[in-house]
């Protein structure tokens, strides 16, 4: 195990000088193919005079940079969190912060550090980037030479982590950061519209809220959406740089909607009717997916606060959790008689629309 002083601050880089098309290192990522995101323990074979360690992981020996005190006999728990352009791990730092190390075989005879630099990023630095950790670990985040004593000779991000920093820092320079995706015009021209309209007028300002416009570019360019469900999004729309404050909100919602599986929208549902959307959906223990290995579902919730002339604001929220709906609505105790006496009538329409009710509690406060 990791000796208990183990102090672990840097963000750490390959010591590898093999490009990618190196045998040895395409052999490594095989090896490695199908332990993505899986936990692993690297078993310290010995320290080289650069300061760089052996390892072995996933029975093959790699070259990595460790904390230097870590001794040959450790073992040293990793998480493989990116394959490409080299095995990418991240490693818990004795602060209870994020570090990443890239790692390939073992230097050839005679090859020096000189050729093959570390770098390393301080912890408050890194933490700033939690959010996009596993993203800037793909992009080759640091590139910077080491010292002759084996310290950082000038640490820099590189320029995709540079570029989310200033996102990041931009969107909270206002104050408290967007919490929501903000629809600028009405989802519908007028009130009255049935059940089927409005759903699909809340599909639309989710989709056109420029959340998930990377996916739908994708799509796009896939032949599976049209070039002009696109324009109507703010990305297509032209946007300012990405340190722009309102830019960087936008970049910062997409990071978390992917993080956290939860996106947000706020707006009106039609002219007057101030609207807030929230959709989320908790992943089943043991799986990240729609799915856990044990065949459990994940669930899905999905809360509206809207504001009536006669009922006052209401919040709804629905869950969705292995075909079983629950609903919850909390509005003032004076629209409680209102709400209780149109119970039938909801689970009826949610009956004929092929998703019984399972629950509905009404909520009345002061």
């Amino acid at each position: 195990m990791l000796p208990r002083d183990l102090s672990l601050t840097p963000v750490a880089r390959t010591a590898a000088v093999q490009t990618v098309a190196d045998p040895r290192q395409q052999a490594f990522q095989r090896a490695l193919a199908t332990q993505l995101g899986q936990s692993l323990q690297a078993e310290v074979l010995s320290k080289l005079p650069d300061g760089s360690y052996v390892v072995r992981v996933a029975d093959m020996a790699a070259r990595m940079p460790l904390p230097p005190n870590v001794q040959p006999g450790n073992q040293v728990p990793l998480t493989l969190v990116a394959l490409n352009p080299r095995p990418t791990f991240q490693l818990a730092t004795a602060q209870g912060g994020q570090a990443f190390a890239e790692a390939g075989p073992p230097l050839p005879e005679g090859a020096s550090l000189q050729s093959s630099p570390l770098a390393w990023l301080e912890g408050k630095e890194a933490a700033a980037l939690s959010r996009a950790s596993a993203l800037l670990a793909k992009t080759q985040v640091l590139s910077t030479p080491m010292g002759a004593d084996g310290a950082a000779a000038g640490a820099s991000l590189s320029k995709a982590g540079q570029a989310l920093g200033e996102v990041i820092a931009a969107a909270s320079a206002n104050g408290a950061p967007q919490t929501a995706a903000i629809g600028r015009t009405p989802l519908l021209g007028t009130p009255g519209a049935n059940a089927g309209q409005i759903a699909a007028a809340l599909q639309q300002g989710i989709e056109k809220s420029g959340l998930f416009y990377e996916s739908h570019v994708a799509e796009w360019a896939q032949g599976t959406r049209a070039q002009a469900e696109l324009a109507a999004e703010p990305q297509a729309r032209g946007m300012a740089p990405p340190a722009d404050p309102a830019t960087a909100q936008l970049i910062n919602l997409q990071l978390n909607a992917h993080e956290q599986a939860r996106v947000a929208w706020q707006g009106q549902l039609w002219p007057g009717q101030e609207m807030r959307w929230e959709i989320a959906r908790d992943a089943p223990e043991g799986g990240s997916g729609e799915h856990a290995a044990g065949g459990e579902q994940a669930q899905w919730q999905s809360s509206l606060v809207l504001r009536f002339g006669q009922l006052g604001e209401v919040a709804a929220k629905v869950v969705l959790s292995g075909g079983q709906l629950h609903i919850r609505l909390d509005a003032p105790s004076s629209a409680r008689p209102l709400l209780e006496a149109g119970k039938a009538r909801l689970a009826n329409a949610l009956e004929a629309a092929g998703t019984p009710l399972n629950t509905l509690a009404i909520h009345g406060h002061d």
